[in-house]
């Protein structure tokens, strides 16, 4: 796949997903690794040229959500007015799975946690980018943990149970109240 300069596409506006989609497709790959993309657009939606990786592992957890919360919101601050696109790469079978699920719900939650604008998330299949509707992913449990316990942050009793735990006075998701 030839990848388009970007002095090409910085300048031509994504504002709705399905461009949006097939700008993620010329950038990336078929699946090949576990790892987060994290791309900027900005107040346009044009593409700033910025892509991180972050390497992730096979299940969200707490503190990984909090911590992307933390960063999402430093990259909010430098980078005024962009919105983030989030982007889970994850290597294997181009079929939906509730790991799946669970990611797009941590992401989802991090990012709204952030109170950065952002869009998607999407998912990175070997057969290409995926956009999976909320309803998919919203309603369940998006933390799960061997033990058989499920974390939601819409559920006000985890949160204080996890407050109360941690002593800190942070709001679930890495930035002070």
């Amino acid at each position: 796949m030839t990848r388009p300069h970007l002095n090409l596409v910085r300048n031509v506006p994504l504002p709705t997903s399905a461009e949006l989609v097939t700008h993620l497709q010329s950038l990336l790959e078929p699946a090949v690794t576990r790892q987060l993309w994290v791309a900027l657009l900005d107040e346009d939606d044009c593409p700033l040229p910025t892509l991180v990786p972050i390497d992730v592992d096979a299940e969200p957890s707490l503190d990984l959500a909090d911590g992307l919360a933390e960063m999402l919101y430093c990259l909010s601050l430098d980078f005024p007015g962009a919105s983030l696109v989030l982007t889970l790469e994850r290597p294997g079978p181009a079929e939906v799975v509730d790991r799946d699920r669970r990611w797009m719900r941590a992401l989802y939650g991090a990012a709204l946690g952030s109170s950065a604008r952002f869009r998607g998330p999407f998912l990175l299949l070997a057969d290409g980018i995926h956009e999976l509707d909320p309803l998919d992913y919203i309603g369940i449990p998006w933390v799960y943990s061997d033990d058989g316990e499920h974390f939601d942050y819409n559920d006000e009793s985890d949160d204080a149970e996890r407050d109360d735990a941690d002593g800190d006075d942070d709001q679930g998701f890495g930035r002070p109240a």
